[in-house]
């Protein structure tokens, strides 16, 4: 009963996760500049998706792999939107893609998880460049909304973790939700300084 659970709840985080991109895609589009953005979480995360669905694949679990393809495809819009929307740079991503997943089948366990928990950090060139930023007073590309969505899906993974007995994924679940949130946070007071400007 409770993996069955997990898998609901893990099917859901990687929905809700399917949509952090495109907050992030409309933002970067609407302000048409990247003023504040790190472009390589985005190049980090459609590896770390890449991965995650060959992980999903070799340890038999729909609710991992169906969801990180499609988490696959909304980054690899966020990355088109600042690369350019082509066939070149879609096809870069697909076998960049085929790539990633398919070295993740074939090392050995001890290393995939390696490469997995070191792509648990793959956010953390944003928070550098937010922490940067964090006296400023500029109007980022960075979507709040991006990162608060995203940390909704890590909830319901941390769940999915909890609920199918897979402590792999609590930890590196852990430590995802600790990097956006401090980059949310920052974000947040970035944006603040901002208004606080606009206004004086």
């Amino acid at each position: 009963m409770f993996d069955s659970l997990g898998q609901v709840l893990g099917f859901a985080g990687g929905i809700i996760m399917i949509a952090a991109g495109l907050p992030q895609v409309f933002r970067i589009r609407k302000l048409g500049n990247t003023d504040g953005f790190a472009l390589s979480p985005w190049i980090l995360m459609l590896v770390t998706f890449s991965a995650y669905t060959a992980y999903g694949i070799a340890s038999n679990s729909p609710a991992i792999w169906v969801t990180n393809i499609a988490s696959f495809i909304t980054s690899g819009m966020v990355v088109t939107a600042v690369k350019g929307n082509n066939f070149k740079n879609w096809l870069l991503i697909a076998v960049t893609g085929l790539v990633c997943g398919g070295l993740i089948i074939v090392v050995p366990h001890i290393v995939s998880s390696t490469i997995l928990m070191l792509l648990t950090g793959n956010r953390i060139p944003q928070l550098i460049r937010t922490w940067l930023n964090r006296h400023t007073a500029m109007v980022t590309a960075v979507s709040v909304s991006s990162l608060a969505i995203a940390f909704t899906s890590m909830i319901c993974w941390l769940l999915y973790a909890i609920f199918t007995g897979d402590k792999f994924i609590v930890a590196t679940t852990v430590v995802s939700m600790v990097i956006t949130a401090l980059t949310a946070a920052v974000e947040l007071h970035i944006a603040r300084l901002a208004r606080a400007a606009h206004v004086g």
